[in-house]
């Protein structure tokens, strides 16, 4: 019973931790209109939840000392940037995405395009 117990503790604490796809949060209400540039700080992406147009060139501002990517899952859009670099990625068709840095995959957020 115990051993039951602290397998379920264990698989909640996991659950809990790693989280869900970040887009529960992100709606074209609260999404924040994209201006160009999307940087990486403290191993964070600001804004985390934005809206772009499809095509549009995402600018990825890396202010960290580590390299990151920007991956928008679900589609063929991956950008390494290293420390101190931008790159430039191009928005995909109109959905709701979730990105991560698959490096550090505590780092994501959701973007609308439209």
């Amino acid at each position: 019973m115990t051993k039951a117990l602290l397998a379920t503790v264990v698989v909640l604490a996991v659950t809990v931790a790693c989280g869900g796809s970040g887009s529960s949060d992100c709606t074209s209400g609260n999404a924040i209109k994209f201006t160009g540039t999307l940087t990486v700080k403290n191993f964070a992406f600001s804004p985390s939840c934005f809206s772009v147009a499809s095509g549009a060139t995402i600018s990825v501002a890396n202010s960290d000392p580590r390299s990151h990517n920007f991956t928008v899952k679900g589609t063929d859009v991956a950008v390494v940037v290293l420390p101190g670099e931008t790159g430039k990625a191009t928005a995909p068709g109109p959905g709701t995405y979730d990105f991560v840095c698959t490096i550090h995959p505590g780092m994501k957020g959701t973007m609308i395009v439209t």
